[in-house]
């Protein structure tokens, strides 16, 4: 972990300015993924540079359309699903859209 200014990052890239926070959102992933909490709705400019990063992905590796994610795929680590790719030098994912570079 690398500390900046009283918080550190993560594993993964997540900022995390104080262990109160960490422990918040620990909670909060839980209470998510166990259906106490509802998921917050992507941004529909989100979802469009998703998309748009998944055709390119696809141009690029010559993968079709299935709906799969590409076997070289790692876990995301805020989704659970594997499906994070390196695409224009960051690893983003293409289920959820998160992204180490923001």
């Amino acid at each position: 972990m690398q500390r900046v200014k009283g918080g550190y990052f993560k594993s993964g890239g997540r900022y995390m300015p104080s262990l109160v926070a960490e422990i918040g959102w620990a909670i909060e992933d839980h209470l998510t993924q166990i259906g106490l909490l509802e998921a917050p709705e992507m941004p529909a400019h989100q979802r469009e540079i998703l998309e748009q990063k998944r055709a390119e992905f696809s141009a690029k590796t010559g993968d079709d359309d299935s709906g799969e994610f590409p076997s070289s795929a790692e876990l995301c680590m805020k989704c659970s699903h594997k499906a994070v790719i390196l695409m224009d030098g960051c690893m983003t994912c293409l289920n959820c859209g998160d992204s180490k570079c923001g």
